[in-house]
């Protein structure tokens, strides 16, 4: 702080050197010369008039010429067309010349062991009646899914119902295989 206040001070002192060297302006000072009164009454202003508010009358309306809304005209509303469900096939009959396809494993709902008589099918989609039905016995199952009709199975994609919801499991059907596959409910 004293060093900042030393600073300001030589910095002031420095600028009063300067000007007093520059400044060619002659030293000596003559007094101003007085100005003498005037005996000229000053004027009193007179009162101004203070503008009163008119008020502006509101504008009438102006009567516009109103077209009637047209009432639109009621459409139809389409029919739905119904979706085409495809109907199942009724299945073929058993083609006993070709071995099954055995299925075995466990079978559960919840979580929990399925009881004893809860059934399981096996179904190929495009038929009405699952190619074969077992009932679990402590909560295992198996089943002989057989081979129907003259066109092969082989490959195809079957799927597993429990007491005739679909479980989500599915398998490939392949003429005397045989697949150790757990289906569910939950």
């Amino acid at each position: 702080m004293i060093k900042v206040s030393k600073l300001v001070i030589a910095m002031v002192s420095l600028l009063f050197v300067l000007a007093a060297c520059a400044s060619e302006v002659s030293r000596t000072t003559t007094p101003p010369t007085p100005i003498p009164p005037t005996s000229t009454p000053t004027a009193t202003p007179a009162p101004t008039a203070t503008a009163t508010a008119t008020p502006t009358p509101a504008p009438a309306p102006t009567a516009t010429p109103q077209q009637p809304t047209p009432t639109p005209l009621p459409t139809t509303t389409p029919q739905p067309t119904a979706t085409p469900v495809a109907i199942p096939d009724p299945l073929p009959e058993r083609d006993n010349s070709e071995p099954p396809h055995v299925f075995v494993g466990g079978v559960t709902i919840d979580g929990a062991p399925a009881p004893d008589g809860t059934e399981v099918s096996v179904w190929l989609k495009q038929f009405a009646s699952p190619l074969a039905t077992a009932t679990s016995v402590d909560g295992d199952y198996s089943v002989l899914a057989s081979q129907f009709g003259i066109e092969s199975f082989g490959g195809r994609r079957v799927i597993f119902k429990i007491n005739g919801e679909d479980s989500g499991e599915s398998a490939i059907w392949e003429k005397g295989g045989a697949t150790s596959l757990e289906v569910s409910l939950n």
